[in-house]
């Protein structure tokens, strides 16, 4: 078993923790199911709303996004899209207390844990994962009706107004609670699949430890997630780095002998993997986004060149490429969240010997009992009465 310190210096073996093919394998498969989800419902949502395929295609690739200001995105669009947003978040939550529930059994000592066992267990409690953040949603949404129905009184004449002042400091209390409702939620979808990874606890076990880790650790909770969030991203940026100078040696050694052909294959995958960033994108994040591009010497999936055909070889080469590309992102991405669910787990590991006096990795599994078989008692020899028994032994003397 994992010796911790029970303080921040554990959260900082994250970065190590997450560099496993294992955990990666398990988060790019997470991400991967959310990504054709997404992109599928998306591409729906285009398509109901009127648009034409091939327009979109060319200009979002795989990875589509909204734009309303130049195509028509009625309600129900944004309601499928809505799905699509719901179904990857699922899908990386269920991957992230897959790799939660292998970072615990590691640090209990059991470095061999399989990745299906994992995500046989996070499927066997996907209640908790996916149900506990829902718990959270239905109370604000209880409380908004609240809200709904004292704004329906307060349209009746006259007695409206009076009632709705005298409810004036107990709307504002609602309103306050809900403020703490919707910061809990936040902290359910970060941290909630670490614990369920960890405790293996129900939908309302759940929710009772997040509200606990808000309410008497607050200020190490929001430390432990700027150090693991840090942390993700330095991992997934030098990662980035990496593959980019591996990307770049493998083009210059292969560029030797296949010259301009290879040019045609890089330009043209590059097609394939265009991002085009919407114009409601935050500035600060199409900055970063732009940085990063750079940094790895991508620049031209922002804006890549036009398609070149050159021959059915160079095509399906460069579509090969393409796929590879989205291959390498995900595998970056995936090492990422690998980093921050095993950072989490840590921290959790920390928060609950912090205020609960309890170190979850001595906690006994809840594992059925070996039921040793009953054995009979041998039974006792019938001995022949008392008159028998002396003819028995002056038999045997004479």
């Amino acid at each position: 078993m994992t010796k911790l310190h029970f303080n921040y210096k554990d959260v900082f073996r994250a970065l190590r923790l997450g560099f496993s093919a294992k955990k990666v394998w398990m988060m790019f498969l997470g991400l991967l199911v959310g990504f054709v989800g997404y992109s599928l419902l998306t591409y729906l949502a285009y398509i109901v709303s009127g648009n034409d395929f091939l327009t979109v295609w060319e200009n979002f690739r795989l990875l589509p996004f909204p734009q309303p200001s130049f195509y028509p995105f009625p309600w129900f669009a944004w309601i499928i899209y809505a799905i699509g947003i719901i179904f990857s978040l699922c899908s990386v939550l269920i991957a992230g207390s897959a790799v939660s529930k292998v970072v615990y059994e590691q640090l209990r000592g059991d470095e061999f844990y399989e990745s299906k066992e994992a995500f046989r267990f996070a499927f066997k409690h996907i209640s908790s994962t996916l149900v506990s953040p829902l718990l959270i949603i239905g109370f604000v949404a209880l409380i908004v009706v609240a809200g709904l129905i004292l704004s329906l009184l307060g349209a009746i004449p006259y007695f409206g107004e009076i009632f709705v002042a005298l409810m004036a400091l107990p709307a504002f209390a609602a309103s306050l609670f809900i403020v703490y409702l919707l910061i809990v939620l936040l902290f359910s979808l970060l941290i909630g699949p670490s614990i369920v990874g960890t405790t293996k606890n129900d939908t309302f076990d759940t929710i009772f430890e997040v509200f606990s880790c808000v309410n008497e650790q607050p200020a190490r909770l929001v430390w432990y997630l700027v150090i693991v969030a840090f942390l993700t991203k330095f991992g997934s940026f030098l990662l980035g780095l990496a593959s980019s100078a591996a990307g770049r040696i493998g083009y210059f050694v292969l560029k030797i002998f296949m010259g301009t052909k290879m040019v045609d294959v890089m330009s043209n995958a590059a097609f394939y993997f265009k991002v085009h960033l919407p114009g409601w994108w935050p500035e600060p994040l199409r900055a970063s986004f732009m940085f990063c591009t750079k940094a790895f010497g991508l620049p031209q999936i922002y804006m890549p060149s036009e398609y070149t055909s050159v021959n059915w070889g160079v095509d399906v080469g460069a579509l090969l490429v393409g796929i590879c590309f989205y291959i390498v992102a995900l595998v970056v991405m995936a090492y990422g969240l690998s980093v921050w669910y095993s950072g989490n787990t840590l921290a959790y590991a920390v928060l609950a010997k912090k205020k609960d006096d309890k170190n979850i990795l001595e906690t006994p599994e809840d594992e059925e009992e070996l039921i040793e078989p009953v054995v009979p008692k041998p039974k006792p020899e019938a001995k022949p009465p008392t008159g028998e028994t002396e003819e028995i032994e002056k038999t045997k003397e004479g």
